[in-house]
Order: C-alpha cells, then structure tokens, then sequence
C-alpha cells in the first residue's frame, strides 16, 4: 500500500508538469507561456479558467464559461457553481494539456471542428462520450474571447452528477474541498494518509486518531450548521476563514498521530530484525517527517488564503543571505544531528564519556543531544558541538579493564615476590570471565616504604554493573593470595 501511495504522488506531481512544457503548439510554431496569454486565444482562457479555480476564485473562473443558455437573474449564482462542478469533472475525468491548445484568435484550424470552436478533450461516460468545448463568443464593443462551449456548460451538472464528490460534497465542509497541496485536496490528503496506515491499523493507531477525527467531525458539524444562520457577510466570512484554519489544524494534527504510530511500528520491526544502525535513525526521522509536515500545512494555508505561495518562495532568495546568516547555529546544529545519525558514533542508550563528562545518550534532537550523567543531572549539548567532540563510547566495548596495584612490605624476600606475582596470575586467569591473554602480573616498583606489584586483567564484559561484582571478586581473591601485611589499592 505504501508502494502504490508512492506511485499516486509521483504521477499527481509529474501530470503538471506536462501543462507546463514547451511543447509546439498546433501549426508546429514554438508556444508561448499560457500566462502570458489572454482570453483571446484558447490557451490562454483555459489558464485563466484553471487559475481562478485552483485559487478558489469561481465566480472569477465562471467569465470563461459561456452561460448564454441561463436566464440572466441566476447567471451571478449559478455561474460560480458549474465553474466548481466542471473543475472537479476535469480534475478526475479529463487533465487539460494546455500546450496542446492553439495560441491563435481562430483556434485550431484543423480540428475537424466547425471554425471558432476547438475541443479540449473527449470524457467516457456511462451514456457515451461527451466532447469538452470551447468557442469564440462575441463581447459587446469588445475584442471576441474564448469560453467554455455553451452545449458543454449544460452538460455539466450530468458530467458533475458522475464525476463529482458524490455524498462527500454532502457530509464534508467546504475547506475539505477547497485546500489543497500538489493538487491533491484536503480530504484526499486524509484519505491517502489513512489508506497508507490501514495495513498496519491496530488499536493504538484508533485511539490516536480518535481526538484528530472527533475534533473534524465537530468541525463538520459546525461548517453545516453555520449555512443556516444566515450571518451578516464579514461574519461569515470571518467564520469561514476559521473553518480553513481549523481543517488544517484537524488533517495536520492526524498525519502528525499517525506518523507516531508508524514511526514506532517501523521501530519495533527494525529492532526484531536486528538493524541497529537504521534504529537509531527512526527518532530524527521522525522529527524530520514532521517538520515536513507541519511546513506543508503552512504552506497550504497561506495559499487558500489568497497569498502567492509562489512568489513567496521566490522572495525568499532575495532574503535568503540573510536567513542563512541568522539561521546559521541552526543549520551547523542540524547538519550535526545529521552527522551524528550517519556516523553513529553514540545512539540513544549508549553510555560515552566526552571531556571530563560521563552519562548515558537520552535524546539525539535536530538541535541538541540530551545525556543523563552519572550525578543523574541532564547535560544538553547542541549538536554542532556535539558532533566535533572527541566521543568515548564505553557501551561499543568488548571488555572493561581491571588495574590493581598490591605493595608488599619492604624487606620482602625476592623468592616471596615471585610466589605472590605467579599465584595472582594464577588466580587471573582461572576466573572464567577474565580474558586470559590480556591478565598479568608484574612487580613494577621497589619503594622506600613498601614493593608494588601490578595486576591488569580485562573482564568479558560490557555491563558495568556485572563489571563491578567480577572486580569485587578479583580483589577479594588478591588480598586473599598476598595474606596478611599486604595491601591492595
């Protein structure tokens, strides 16, 4: 399912591409850009048509419709409407190439359709197919434009009837329909994101999507009651703007609970396989996803809310040098995290030794790396230095060394040194979690006050806790070997 959600958002992102080629025009003549055109020529009123509908601007959208056949007193209401219903006809049944259509004032010339009218494309329906048209309509003491064929705009609200949202345009509030990202609409995100998640749907993921689906479900609710209080326009539009925000609020506020839930599900099965390395990876890409998503979320609102996300984007190059220059701490800390998850290094668990500090890794964040030291207090380091320090990690050992140092007193005999130094290798070595290669014995000192005797031996171990009652042992056996007058440090 995750495979063919990918497919879907590949082909949704590639089929706009295709509007936006340079592809020759009918005639073999290079074509112009469709937003450089006007009405007055095919291309450019289809642009303009589809424009002020993936804006949400439909009454604007609905000049291009040729309304000839309606009676004037509904044309303002109805109009806005079938510039809907058709957009979302188009959008499921009929993708408008716009490179395709003629940039001339008399159309395509060979169409094989009657002079002024040229066709966008032909739509199987179940009662057979219905050609989409668009004809040269005179304007009174103006230049003639081009719009939607008038025998097409009446074929419209049987196409919609097909083709159309169904109940959903019933159930579902406006803001559902009309947010959109990459061309995919709001409950579309929705249904994509619950349609990914539904192989591995369990308990958990119900109860975490339960408060994000209640909170739309109200939002709903209030979206269809509002039609009917009739409210004063800058209160409905007030109140309508507050729907958008909220519908936001309620799809981002799932995609973010069911990433949690996969995110961990993903984690668990990396665990079970053993992939250590990629498990580490899984709390950043976390973050990452959801920084992601929330940025789309923004991204959408500020363009149904009438802002050219477009432009937007583009200005930021111009403030770009400044950004970076202000951002810079959090670009080094992000590309420390980064780091820090590639190289591994430490993971989240991993007991390192950095300086003069000692602690276990809590959190690998996109700033900062979090670590509970042994004095129990949390030490938080941002990533870009964290990343630079030079990083003992005590967990990734095989073996912990044990040192001792036994003095015997001064005046003890050479024969007694070589018994005591033979009997703690002896004892060394028989301890089963000793490495045997690694243990020796060695007199290493001959002080004023006493002789110092050298133990070193590696324990089989990565535990510290284990560590810490083998070496009890150790030492306890070595006082016992050296006897009475001995000391042990």
């Amino acid at each position: 399912m995750t495979l063919r959600l990918l497919l879907l958002l590949a082909l949704t992102l590639s089929a706009p591409a295709a509007t936006r080629s340079e592809a020759p025009a009918p005639g073999g003549e290079p074509s112009r850009p469709a937003t450089a055109l006007g009405p007055e020529v095919p291309r450019g009123a289809m642009a303009r048509f589809l424009d002020a509908c993936r804006e949400g601007h439909y009454a604007r959208a609905a000049e291009y419709l040729n309304l000839r056949q309606l009676p004037q007193a509904v044309r303002a209401q109805r109009g806005p409407e079938l510039a809907r219903e058709l957009e979302t006809v188009l959008d499921r049944a009929l993708w408008v190439d716009l490179d395709r259509l003629s940039d001339q004032p008399e159309g395509d010339p060979e169409d094989g359709l009657p002079a002024l009218r040229d066709s966008l494309g032909t739509i199987e329906t179940a009662t057979g197919p219905v050609e989409v048209l668009i004809e040269r309509v005179s304007q009174p003491g103006g230049v003639p434009v081009w719009k939607i064929a008038a025998s097409t705009v009446a074929a419209i609200p049987a196409l919609y009837d097909e083709f159309g949202w169904g109940p959903l345009a019933k159930v579902l509030p406006a803001p559902f329909f009309q947010l959109r990202f990459l061309q995919i609409r709001l409950w579309q995100w929705i249904g994509l994101t619950l349609l990914a998640a539904r192989p591995t749907l369990d308990a958990r993921l119900a109860e975490h999507a339960s408060g994000p689906l209640r909170f739309a479900i109200g939002l709903a609710v209030f979206a269809a009651g509002l039609r009917f209080l009739a409210l004063a326009v800058p209160v409905q539009r007030f109140l309508v703007a507050a729907e958008k925000a909220l519908a936001i609020v309620a799809a981002t506020w799932l995609v973010l609970r069911g990433l949690d839930v996969l995110m961990a599900r993903f984690e668990r099965r990396l665990d079970e396989s053993r992939h250590v390395r990629a498990v580490a990876t899984v709390p950043l890409g976390r973050r990452t996803l959801k920084v992601f998503v929330a940025v789309v979320a923004f991204i959408a609102a500020l363009q149904n809310f009438g802002f050219n996300v477009t432009g937007l984007i583009a200005g930021l190059g111009v403030g770009g040098l400044a950004v970076a220059l202000a951002a810079q701490k959090t670009v080094e800390n992000l590309f420390g995290s980064v780091s820090l998850v590639a190289d591994q290094p430490v993971r989240v668990g991993d007991v390192c030794r950095f300086g003069d500090t000692v602690g276990t890794v809590e959190d690998i964040g996109l700033r900062s790396t979090r670590v509970r030291t042994v004095d129990r207090t949390l030490v938080t380091i941002p990533n870009a230095q964290f990343s630079t320090l030079a990083l003992e990690n005590l967990s990734q050992r095989d073996r912990i060394p044990v040192r001792a140092t036994v003095t015997l007193p001064q005046g003890t005999s050479a024969e007694r040194v070589r018994q005591v130094l033979a009997a703690l290798r002896e004892m060394v070595v028989s301890h089963p979690k000793v490495h045997a290669d690694s243990a020796r014995a060695r007199f290493v000192r001959m002080g004023p006050q006493a002789l110092e005797l050298e133990l070193i031996a590696y324990v089989l171990t990565a535990r510290w806790d284990e560590f810490v009652e083998i070496r009890e042992q150790i030492f306890l056996r070595a006082l016992e070997v050296v006897g009475a007058g001995a000391a042990l440090k």
